[in-house]
């Protein structure tokens, strides 16, 4: 059951979204702590927002092509919003073995030092928001965090049914099987640049971050979910582990919730509310 939820969800995914890696705008690079190039997207001018995006897309499939990300930079903030590595135009071909720990995360750091500025706010959808988590535990130094398509499963680190699912349609795409699943993350990988081996990788990377230090977190969050959005567990049930933190429903599913015009609104009423 939850392998075939997985597999439709690929395949929703590139019937809705179908970015072109190289439609994409120019984006700038930085050297991260292990010398990995990461591409990112920079628009706008005042306090820095990073967007990150969710897993096996890119940053302009998910922030840029729904015009969220030139909201936010009208709105007066600096957007920084970064292909993660492994995709788009962040490759890393590494076995999942060779993934240094928290990458992702650290990636995230090591941007912040070189803009030479910590974020104002860090904004995640699904993958994003989970490194957005993994991100502020390490580093402190976001001001805010807008978490969009996660609930309490991530605060799980035991629950791997969603990486389980994934990780089976991406070995098999790897060894040419002609599935529905390795059909749909091959097509996702060509409309936004990225690799089977990158998916593996970050999917294999990936950590949660569980409850107990969940409640240590004292910044400003904001939970944002689609109304029929479960894929990562209860918003509702995420922000009540997180101090002060504040929920709010979307409409949608986990895909579509992304497009509901009330996603960018919660995100640059957020953003106003701290300044």
């Amino acid at each position: 059951m939850i392998r075939h939820a997985a597999l439709a969800l690929l395949v929703a995914a590139f019937a809705h979204f179908t970015a072109r890696a190289e439609e994409a705008a120019p984006m700038k690079t930085y050297a991260s702590f292990d010398g990995t190039l990461i591409s990112y997207h920079d628009l706008g001018e005042g306090p820095v927002v990073i967007l990150l995006h969710g897993f096996s897309g890119n940053a302009d499939l998910n922030w840029l092509q729904p015009a969220i990300a030139q909201k936010v930079a009208a709105a007066g903030y600096r957007v920084i919003a970064p292909d993660l590595r492994g995709h788009g135009a962040s490759p890393f071909e590494a076995a999942p073995e060779r993934w240094p720990a928290d990458a992702i995360a650290r990636d995230q750091i090591a941007l912040t030092a070189h803009l030479g500025e910590a974020p104002y706010a860090t904004v995640g959808y699904s993958m994003g928001a989970i490194s957005a988590l993994r991100f502020h535990l390490l580093g402190r130094n976001t001001g805010r965090l807008i978490l969009g398509g996660i609930g309490d499963s991530v605060a799980d680190e035991n629950n791997t049914d969603r990486n389980t699912a994934f990780r089976a349609a991406i070995e098999e795409g790897i060894a040419g099987r002609d599935t529905p699943g390795a059909k749909a993350i091959l097509a996702r990988a060509k409309a936004t640049g990225g690799t089977l081996k990158g998916y593996l990788g970050a999917l294999s990377a990936r950590t949660y971050t569980p409850a107990d230090l969940l409640a240590t977190f004292d910044v400003p969050t904001l939970v944002l979910t689609g109304d029929q959005d479960l894929d990562n567990g209860s918003g509702p049930a995420l922000a009540a582990k997180i101090p002060g933190a504040r929920y709010q429903q979307l409409t949608g599913t986990h895909l579509t919730a992304v497009l509901d015009p009330a996603f960018p609104d919660a995100i640059l009423g957020d953003l106003a509310s701290g300044r």
